[in-house]
């Protein structure tokens, strides 16, 4: 009798270990889909996760030096270069399908005769581009001899476009919407810049049970088909909407990617990977 109530003692306590609930510390401000995919990714792990928000992080660099730390997070989630896979471990996955590597700019209305004119690459190149600081594709368009001007705060390029200091605010495509309702600036509608692009979560590099609970949830939802039902909830008619396929499609070198990225494993990618 005792071996077996011993026996429950310790089984009840495994139970225990097992669906005991873990936090997974994120950014405040998450986008939703990242939201969805992360709680969707540690779904498939018999412990229950909790996602819990930090505040006042402003910047991805930040972010990246934060991964671990006592009053930090536990995952970020950035596009990828040799230096961020040296500061993280990431997880070679690309979450967005490589949709970041699409970028859309933003111009004034009164100029939109002008951009419609424009057909090659050295007109635009002759523009001026604003690109925040620390986000990895103000390098990509500065080496692709884009003229570039960088700045710091999070809207100062509406501020610098309003101001005519910049011809061009480069955004992510899936952002485009977001523009509707400036009065008075508006989306290229004739081009569309696109380079590949893999956007990784990131642990610290201590955290290998993290890393593996990302891993095995992302490969098993790409693997059930979960992982592209839920990018198209949230990004298929979008995607549609932007007819990308109809724009001027300006292809840049990605000189940040690094050698490791799965540009050939087509199931990764939106329209694997051809910028159509």
């Amino acid at each position: 009798m005792k071996s077996w109530i011993i026996a429950l003692c310790l089984n009840a306590c495994f139970c225990f270990s097992a669906c005991a609930e873990q936090t997974v510390r994120i950014t405040s401000g998450a986008d939703p889909y990242v939201i969805a995919l992360l709680n969707h990714t540690l779904s498939y792990q018999n412990e229950v996760h909790t996602l819990d928000f930090v505040k006042n992080i402003p910047t991805q660099n930040r972010a990246i030096r934060l991964l671990g730390a006592e009053n930090g997070i536990d995952v970020f989630w950035s596009v990828t270069s040799d230096e961020r896979e040296k500061q993280a471990l990431a997880v070679r996955i690309p979450i967005v399908k490589g949709v970041l590597g699409y970028r859309l700019g933003v111009i004034k209305k009164s100029r939109l005769e002008f951009f419609t004119k424009l057909r090659s690459d050295g007109e635009l190149k002759k523009l001026r581009y604003g690109l925040r600081t620390d986000w990895p594709d103000t390098v990509i368009f500065k080496d692709n001899d884009f003229n570039v001007l960088e700045y710091s705060q999070e809207n100062s390029g509406y501020d610098l476009l309003e101001a005519s200091r910049i011809d061009v605010l480069p955004i992510d495509a899936l952002f485009a919407n977001d523009i509707a309702n400036m009065s008075d600036l508006t989306i290229d509608p004739a081009h569309v810049f696109y380079y590949p692009s893999a956007v990784y979560f990131f642990v610290d590099k201590n955290n290998k049970t993290l890393y593996q609970k990302l891993k095995v949830g992302l490969d098993k939802s790409i693997e059930d088909g979960s992982f592209d039902t839920l990018f198209n909830r949230h990004f298929e008619n979008e995607l549609a909407e932007l007819a990308l396929d109809k724009r001027q499609k300006i292809t840049l070198v990605n000189t940040l990617l690094p050698a490791s990225a799965p540009i050939h494993t087509t199931k990764y990618w939106y329209n694997n990977n051809q910028g159509k």
